[in-house]
């Protein structure tokens, strides 16, 4: 089966198991300014729905293959669609490679990955599997948080998020997210308070100290993000010291 054919069957079955009403209540989740067409799955229907996609092809396909699947529904308007792209793409990770970075990039500048949702997705799967892979792309990825593109710099802070809670790219992911606390979107603030949570899972103390050195020029979001994992005294600590 080619890439062109799963697609039309993958948007064939989700388009018939969807639920208008779970749309209706998924979107509740969404800015309005953010393009959003859903056919209704809840997240455990979409992953049932790629998992019996991927059996149909595991003994055949290889990267190319699932790299070009991925790219049609990346082009859906529908967020299962590419949900179901970037799960099949990501079993591949360990053909990932380096050109995969362009063409991600073009994903979030070219306006496919318009929303948080489809953006967190690609940055905390497969570009998180390519940063494992590639460890010189860390670079590359950092310097997205320039961008006029808020997908590219929301997805330069994501793409830290399972590394920085592992204890990896600790510089990098304080780096960012000081240059990013003059940004005025809200979208970046809670980014950065996901960032910093993470962070703080591997070194508390250098969260918490780096929440007091800033204290005022940090976005409340971002720090009510940043302290949900302390106790409950020390996030009232914490919210009062950094007024």
């Amino acid at each position: 089966m080619t890439p062109r054919q799963l697609a039309r069957r993958a948007r064939t079955v989700l388009r018939t198991s969807g639920d208008p009403r779970v749309a209706l209540g998924q979107k509740k989740f969404f800015k309005s300014w953010e393009r959003i067409s859903l056919y209704g799955l809840k997240t455990p229907d979409v992953k049932r729905i790629e998992r019996d996609l991927y059996q149909g092809v595991r003994k055949s396909w290889r990267y190319p293959e699932a790299l070009s699947f991925c790219d049609l529904l990346m082009r859906d308007p529908h967020l299962e669609s590419k949900a179901v792209g970037l799960l099949l793409l990501e079993r591949y990770h360990r053909r990932f490679e380096e050109g995969l970075l362009e063409t991600a990039q073009g994903w979030l500048e070219g306006g496919l990955c318009d929303n948080w949702a489809a953006t967190d997705d690609l940055a905390t799967g497969v570009l998180w599997r390519l940063l494992e892979k590639f460890e010189d792309l860390a670079g590359p990825f950092e310097a997205w948080h320039d961008s006029p593109n808020l997908w590219l710099r929301r997805a330069s802070v994501v793409v830290f998020v399972k590394s920085a809670g592992k204890g990896k790219h600790q510089d990098r992911a304080y780096r960012i997210v000081t240059a990013l606390l003059p940004d005025a979107h809200d979208l970046i603030h809670k980014a950065c308070g996901w960032l910093l949570r993470e962070a703080g899972k591997a070194d508390a103390r250098r969260l918490e100290q780096y929440l007091l050195q800033h204290g005022p020029s940090v976005p409340r979001t971002t720090v009510r993000y940043a302290i949900e994992r302390f106790p409950e005294a020390k996030r009232r600590k914490l919210l009062e010291r950094t007024r």
